[in-house]
């Protein structure tokens, strides 16, 4: 029976040809590790006896569920506490394709399809035989469907010529072995291209350029987070991941400046409820005002209606009038 995951920490394309679908661990206390996807499901959660173990304390004991349908992969979220993000939305069911992120609290995996295609040098020989070329097209006219017969004669040449033309390959092969690019994997998950080509050069240094850019807006939108500016934060790993979607240091943070967004408005809608619970309408509309100003360039949110309504609702048992302009 094949294992439903292959796990592996060689992050390098498999050398033997097929199709393969794997999962890398960008994040987290398994950063670093590949896992290969085999099986028809395959689960994700905190249980050791999970097929990929998420080390993780936001990860429930089965999270999610990755089902093979005629070779792709569909993720399923198996009724998870905190739920599961793909490419930063919160997803119930997703067909995935390769590049996608899948966020499970603060441990980023993604998701490629790889197809490795065996190369074969195809070579064509011509029979010198006359009588062998005669015998061969008589047997072509009375029994077209079966394969023509060769003389030990024209085995004899063939063999000869498959091996010079394999040596040949293979001198041709050593000779261009000094030009093989080198891939080094840069802390953001880009790949620099080593060659001896003169684009070389340029390339890298503008790899460089986007480096220190992604880490530019990361510091930037770290201290925002610190000081509870999560939106201006949020800003700033979005401008890392539009520079390398694939950076997983930019996508944890921008996750956890959600979740603290998030948990800061849950927070202050509850403390506005228990003063408006305490008759306190004053420091209630305080608070409704707070999460209104903090949301105003989001009006389609759900959270800025409700605070609004709540607003409008303080001022009426304060007596104040509509005209009033209530929050500034």
């Amino acid at each position: 029976m094949v294992a439903a995951i292959r796990m592996t920490k060689n992050l390098s394309a498999p050398e033997s040809a097929g199709k393969y679908h794997r999962i890398i661990c960008m994040t987290g206390k398994n950063k670093g590790i590949c896992y290969y996807l085999n099986g028809k499901r395959v689960v994700l959660g905190r249980l050791s006896s999970n097929d990929v173990q998420v080390l993780d304390t936001q990860a429930s004991r089965e999270h999610v569920e990755l089902t093979r349908v005629n070779n792709e992969y569909t993720l399923t979220d198996l009724k998870s506490q905190n739920g599961v993000m793909v490419n930063d939305l919160k997803v119930t069911q997703h067909k995935l394709k390769s590049g996608d992120k899948i966020i499970i609290g603060s441990t980023v995996f993604k998701y490629s399809f790889l197809e490795v295609k065996e190369e074969k040098a195809l070579v064509e020989f011509e029979d010198e035989d006359e009588e062998d070329e005669e015998e061969e097209e008589e047997v072509k006219k009375t029994k077209p469907k079966k394969k023509k017969v060769d003389s030990k004669e024209a085995k004899r040449k063939k063999l000869i010529y498959g091996l010079a033309a394999i040596m040949l390959i293979f001198f041709f092969m050593d000779g261009d072995t000094e030009q093989v690019k080198k891939a080094k994997s840069n802390k953001t998950g880009s790949t620099v291209i080593e060659s001896s080509n003169k684009n070389t050069g340029i390339q890298y240094k503008e790899d460089l350029e986007v480096k220190e850019k992604v880490e530019a807006y990361i510091h930037r939108g770290r201290r925002e987070a610190r000081e509870g500016n999560y939106f201006r934060a949020m800003q700033e790993f979005n401008l890392a991941l539009t520079l390398d979607p694939n950076d997983g240091e930019a996508a944890y943070h921008l996750n956890i400046a959600k979740q603290r967004l998030d948990e800061k408005i849950k927070d202050m809608f509850d403390q506005a409820t228990k003063n408006k619970d305490s008759l306190k309408y004053s420091r209630a509309l305080g608070t409704y005002c707070a999460i209104y100003k903090l949301l105003i360039e989001y009006k389609t949110d759900e959270r800025f209606i409700e605070a609004k309504k709540n607003v409008e609702d303080m001022a009426e048992k304060l007596g104040m009038k509509k005209s009033d302009n209530y929050c500034f």
